[in-house]
């Protein structure tokens, strides 16, 4: 083998590519047995074939890695070296066209996949949609119950209402260790559908031991129940994510995305069946009537606390019968029990299971451990990679920073009982399912920046509406049914956009652990921003109670007012992280095909995760499960267990997990353009 550098040659290695001939040039060109022409006239051979080496740069050292075994199989186009090898005697029979042939055409770093488009309808793989709707339902289900079961029949506080539902969804923030079990450790080969069924039994075994806790079972061992269902379902939900990305990478550039909309939308199909079911089943005088008690050989309770709650027009003309007596509240005479609500469920699981075993899998051999795992940090340290998984982690964190006292406030100033609240639910799922499709239709190619921008704009709109409510301008629980809507309609445009690129880097062999890495990077600020959302109550004592917020007075209204205004100004603030978005699929392929790397990012980002993912975790749980007795503290959004107990140390851990935001923000984006590596532009927000 004979080697030839093209260093201080005219003719750049682009152009020694451009001119090489493509498939069709040389069947088009073949003059007899072993002889082609070419267009310029004269005769060739087949050329010779070429190993393509790109720089990297790790630590500020360079390297050149042979394409062949880089892990994301892309060339890079400022090629500095190209290595040519040429041996006699090659057969000339037609051959397939090669792999830098395909490469230096434009479309090839931008089309993953060479294989056919998958119909995801299509028997072999309906299965997936099917496991998307069984998502929806146990999302939908397990989230949609807590505001009846807290905040309209035990009364709970803003805090622990906003870390039940942090616990709730916490295993969201774990899939990259499902990831990895599905695909290192395939069962008979398979590494996909055998994790979707052992997830979905795991969730219906935890279902039915809810089921027989019964109807009275305490609201902090329902929600850990939940917790713990989810995690069989989110166990499915990986494995099912590779197959959604498998079969997106299969897609054509321009129709890329329609998978993802599609699952999605499903999703959402399942939680609005679910919510349907919540807005029958619960909207009865057990649910929303406190201390409503169905059978009459039972006493009315004398709990001072329930009393208080109590309707008092209904407990001062019944004084010794008021329990047996429908409230206003209450819709319907009847009430689905919790075990009913749990057994639903489980028979939707149980009836997908043949779907599942269905899907069509090729068998894979199972890799070695350390093998694998080295290829992963590989994709991990790609920048395409780490700065997708930071903007997520950045705009997560600031964006889904809420008002926690909004849920305690909307039911004791609005009347929100679970009737109405059930149908604002199922409208923000109907119209976020109508945004993705809109989008899917429409928008599918539309820079991702200017969705997010567009939709963050508006959503912050349609919040600030909560003033009116707040200083009781027009306070109407229908008024806020249509502005939290319409909010959550306009962030269907910042979902699919951080959701679309992650298709984009994940590579084909790596689908279900770089996908869920990076949904578990974003999953695992979702608990960190609640925690930071019920700390913020802590420098507003007033507005954790039902009681306090139900006083209504001029200072309660004052410390919502800046809480609230407090909170868009984060929301906003997450903008200042878009330009760490890639603009479009394109971007993303383009920054996937330079291939630049870094070991410290790739570190940087896993040390994060595992931080944030620990905090959240120990501080939501310890919320839940220690409320009677850690609740007042000022750390877990409480108004202090004493008059002299400090803000300090809630002031300390919020103001860190901001300066993390703003810093890697400020770094990778502003500071270059400070030092003058790069110029400022507007052009950079969308």
């Amino acid at each position: 083998m004979q080697n030839f550098s093209l260093a201080g040659c005219d003719e750049t290695a682009n152009d020694i590519l451009e001119n090489i001939p493509s498939d069709s040039e040389r069947r088009a060109a073949t003059d007899g047995g072993t002889r082609r022409r070419g267009a310029g006239g004269y005769s060739f051979r087949r050329p010779a074939p070429f190993r393509i080496f790109r720089r990297q740069v790790d630590g500020g050292a360079e390297s050149f890695e042979d394409d062949r075994s880089a892990s994301n199989g892309s060339v890079d186009t400022n090629l500095r070296t190209v290595m040519m090898s040429q041996s006699a005697g090659e057969d000339p029979e037609e051959r397939k066209i090669t792999a830098i042939d395909r490469q230096k055409k434009e479309g090839d770093i931008y089309n993953i996949s060479a294989e056919g488009d998958i119909n995801p309808l299509s028997n072999d793989y309906f299965g997936v949609v099917a496991n998307y709707f069984s998502v929806g339902l146990m999302m939908g289900g397990s989230t949609s119950l807590l505001y009846p079961v807290l905040i309209v029949k035990a009364g709970a506080t803003a805090s622990l209402m906003t870390a039940s539902y942090a616990v709730i969804m916490v295993f969201w923030s774990y899939k990259i260790v499902f990831g990895f079990l599905s695909d290192c450790f395939p069962i008979f080969g398979y590494k996909r559908k055998p994790y979707i069924v052992i997830g979905w039994l795991f969730c219906a075994a935890v279902l039915i031991a809810l089921a027989r806790e019964g109807n009275d079972v305490d609201p902090r061992n329902l929600v850990i129940m939940f917790a713990l269902a989810n995690l069989g379902y989110v166990w499915a939900d990986v494995a099912s994510d590779g197959f959604m990305v498998f079969i997106a990478h299969r897609e054509p550039i321009e129709k890329r995305g329609t998978m993802q909309t599609l699952v999605y939308s499903v999703s959402k199909l399942g939680q609005i069946a679910i919510n349907l079911l919540i807005l029958f089943g619960f909207s009865g005088p057990e649910m929303n009537c406190p201390g409503y008690q169905p059978d009459p050989s039972i006493p009315c309770t004398n709990n001072i606390y329930i009393i208080k709650r109590v309707d008092p027009e209904l407990y001062t003309n019944n004084p010794y019968s008021w329990c047996y007596e429908m409230c206003d509240d209450a819709t319907f005479e009847w009430d689905l029990s919790i075990p009913e609500f749990a057994i639903s469920i489980c028979f939707v699981i149980f009836a997908s299971i043949p779907l599942y075993l269905r899907l069509k899998e090729d068998k894979v051999q199972a890799e070695p451990r350390l093998e694998f795992l080295a290829k992963f940090w590989s994709q991990l340290k790609r920048k395409a990679a780490w700065q997708v998984i930071l903007y997520g982690m950045i705009s997560h964190i600031t964006f889904g920073v809420s008002n926690a006292a909004k849920m305690p406030a909307n039911y004791v100033w609005l009347d929100l009982h679970t009737f109405q609240h059930s149908i604002m639910v199922i409208f923000e799922k109907f119209f976020f399912f109508v945004g993705l499709n809109l989008v899917r239709k429409y928008a599918l190619n539309v820079s991702w920046r200017k969705q997010v921008l567009a939709g963050s704009l508006l959503v912050l709109v349609f919040n600030s509406l909560y003033f009116i409510i707040i200083f009781d301008i027009w306070r109407n629980s229908w008024f806020y049914i249509f502005t939290d809507v319409s909010a959550l309609f306009m962030y269907t445009l910042n979902f699919l956009a951080s959701h679309a690129c992650m298709v984009e880097v994940a590579e084909p062999g790596y689908e279900a652990i770089t996908y869920s890495l990076i949904t578990t990077a974003t999953n695992a600020v979702s608990p960190l921003s609640a925690v930071v959302s019920y700390q913020l109550l802590a420098f507003f004592p007033l507005l954790n109670d039902q009681e306090s917020i139900a006083t209504d007075t001029p200072e309660v209204r004052s410390q919502f007012a800046s809480l609230q205004a407090l909170v868009m100004l984060i929301n906003v603030s997450s903008l200042l992280s878009l330009p760490l978005l890639p603009r479009q699929k394109k971007e993303t392929r383009e920054m996937v095909a330079k291939g630049e790397i870094s070991s410290f990012w790739g570190s940087f980002v896993i040390l994060s995760t595992l931080t944030f993912l620990c905090y959240s975790t120990i501080v939501t749980f310890v919320t839940v499960k220690y409320h009677d007795v850690y609740g007042c503290m000022k750390v877990l959004g409480g108004g202090g267990c004493s008059a002299d107990e400090s803000s300090t140390m809630a002031l300390g851990l919020v103001s860190c997990i901001f300066l993390y935001c703003y810093g890697v923000s400020f770094y990778l984006t502003y500071l270059p353009i400070l030092t003058g590596e790069r110029s400022f532009s507007r052009s950079m927000f969308y």
